[in-house]
């Protein structure tokens, strides 16, 4: 036989769901007579695209002696349907997988792959505990639909949201026959800075309305109400009994909660079986395509795409019964700056230790230029630093941790000098490192700060200063001032009043080198990484330019408002 004749493929099956609409797969398997355990991927992205970008083809994993299933989610390609995102998941993926078991040519045991969308797929379908469900591998995607994904702390995943929507509703728009709709939602996302700065959110083209409904609803939704709770993740811990594969990236919009699923099923699994075998693994990456060049950094080989050899052999042990012959840390992540890999029993390691750096100027930490300094000596008597945020001229994202593409959503380590240069940016620096400082954990900034609005927004950076000049992101957060007390309802803050903010810059593992120098930014916008906050308590869908309002804000570093950023540094 030829290695072209080795893989039998069927295309377009009808798989039959409960309620009898028919989602449609492609198979892929050995041409021999033999049965295979079943590997399966379910997408909204073109069941014959199989999300190659970043994982082999689905013949490759065939090749290694499986039944590959690859299935387009209801209501998107060919499959019937109508697409509401996240709300049949679970009931579909319970149909698919249990039909994939009942297959003549199967071995009745089924694991799950696939990132982002594919990912949730993988546990609102581990959620509904289907008997044939071995083991699962999701790449990339959050613990919460709100947190984290469609909002943070209040502020709206704008970038993300947008650009996913209106590569989304293009397929809606076909099905339904509208390639005028098509084409426009073409054009707007081919000028999609242009459309994340287009006022109303919640006015946009008929197309959008049409096709996109969800995205409306997501507008309507600014804080975390019952409308959140059905599709999130970590309020399910208890119902997942299946080891898993959590594999995510430091430039990734989902990192904190592919972290946050590791941890929490790892407490609250169904099983002690689930508990026992939850592993993550994190790569230098952002969202896609994934790679050792990330944004205009290169990690090195060690950051190349290994995920389908991981992968190979994890299915290899939960659905064939082989024993690896290294067996897989707790944790295994890829630390930047030395570009090495590590492995440890939790996360963060327990040898990391949270180490005050406090902010420090004479009152003029703006820009690069000004005087901002970073030491571990806390603060005694220091005036304020001031800056003046509007939302007509946002601070850009300049890479960071978004979603979907590169071109399309800041993503990525960049260059942040044209950043530094902004009076409304604040800059903290160290003195030069004389030694290396290695930080493994989550990065958080304790903010003493003042506004002359009765909402904002505060936005903290962490970046690593090069000695040649250059200056590139790490980890960012944003805190929006109204949600400071909780995410279930926006309360405005007064005017001139000092809040205590604290706000997660989320987790990380790099290695400041000796000459380098740790700097922090402070700014009140990262746009389009999130919307513009008008400075005024109201729903971000609702607010045009007419609603902007200038906010001078004060940040304080003082012996009673004693900022600070906390840095979990290891001792080597």
């Amino acid at each position: 036989m030829s290695i072209q004749d080795s893989i039998r493929t069927e295309r377009g099956i009808p798989v039959p769901m409960r309620d009898g609409v028919r989602l449609y797969a492609d198979v892929y398997r050995p041409n021999d007579d033999k049965s295979y355990p079943v590997l399966l991927l379910r997408t909204p992205y073109n069941r014959e695209d199989a999300q190659t970008m970043n994982y082999a083809h689905p013949s490759w994993y065939a090749r290694h002696g499986y039944v590959v299933v690859v299935q387009d989610a209801r209501g998107r390609w060919s499959s019937e349907g109508a697409f509401h995102p996240y709300i049949h998941e679970a009931e579909d993926g319970y149909d698919t997988i249990e039909w994939a078991a009942s297959l003549p040519y199967a071995i009745p045991k089924v694991g799950m792959y696939g990132f982002s969308y594919a990912g949730a797929m993988q546990w609102l379908a581990a959620t509904s505990r289907p008997p044939h469900l071995a083991c699962i591998a999701p790449a990339m995607i959050g613990s919460d639909s709100y947190q984290g994904k469609a909002y943070r702390n209040g502020a709206l995943s704008l970038a993300l949201q947008q650009s996913w929507m209106l590569f989304a509703a293009q397929d809606t728009a076909l099905r339904r026959g509208r390639g005028d709709w098509a084409a426009e939602l073409s054009a707007l996302y081919g000028d999609v800075f242009s459309f994340y700065k287009r006022l109303p959110l919640n006015d946009p083209p008929e197309s959008v309305k049409e096709l996109a409904p969800y995205y409306l609803e997501w507008l309507r939704h600014p804080s975390r109400d019952e409308y959140w709770h059905a599709t999130s993740l970590k309020e399910k811990y208890e119902s997942v009994e299946v080891p898993a594969l959590h594999i995510g990236g430091w430039y990734d919009i989902f990192i904190d909660g592919t972290i946050e699923n590791f941890t929490g099923i790892r407490k609250r699994g169904a099983t002690e079986n689930a508990k026992a075998h939850q592993y993550l693994y994190i790569e230098p990456w952002f969202h896609m395509p994934w790679s050792r060049y990330v944004g205009e950094l290169d990690f090195g080989p060690e950051a190349a795409n290994r995920v389908d050899q991981l992968q190979l052999r994890w299915f290899d042990r939960w659905l064939k019964g082989k024993e690896p012959i290294h067996e897989l840390a707790p944790v295994t992540y890829f630390r930047m700056g030395s570009n090495t890999w590590h492995e440890a029993e939790q996360w963060p390691p327990a040898e990391a230790q949270d180490t005050a750096y406090y902010l420090h100027s004479a009152s003029r930490a703006n820009s690069i230029h000004g005087d901002g300094t970073l030491t571990t000596s806390a603060p005694v008597e220091e005036y304020p630093d001031t800056y003046v945020y509007h939302p007509s001229i946002p601070v850009p994202a300049l890479g960071g941790r978004s979603g979907a593409v590169p071109d399309l959503t800041p993503m990525g380590p960049r260059n942040q000098i044209p950043n530094e240069v902004r009076n409304d940016v604040l800059v903290y620096s160290t003195e030069p490192l004389q030694e290396e400082l290695v930080l493994s954990g989550e990065v958080t900034v304790e903010l003493y700060a003042s506004t002359s609005a009765e909402d904002t927004d505060f936005v903290a950076k962490l970046v690593d200063a090069y000695p040649d000049g250059r200056s590139y992101n790490i980890a960012e957060g944003i805190v929006r001032a109204s949600y400071r007390h909780g995410l279930s309802a926006p309360e405005a803050v007064v005017p001139g009043e000092v809040h205590r903010y604290e706000i997660s810059l989320g987790p990380t593992a790099a290695v400041f080198r000796p000459g380098h120098r740790i700097r922090l930014h402070v700014t009140s916008s990262l746009f389009p990484t999130f919307d513009r906050n008008p400075n005024r308590v109201m729903n971000p869908g609702e607010a045009t330019e007419a609603d902007f309002v200038t906010a001078t804000q004060t940040i304080y570093h003082d012996e009673l408002h004693p900022s600070k950023l906390w840095l979990p540094i290891i001792h080597e």
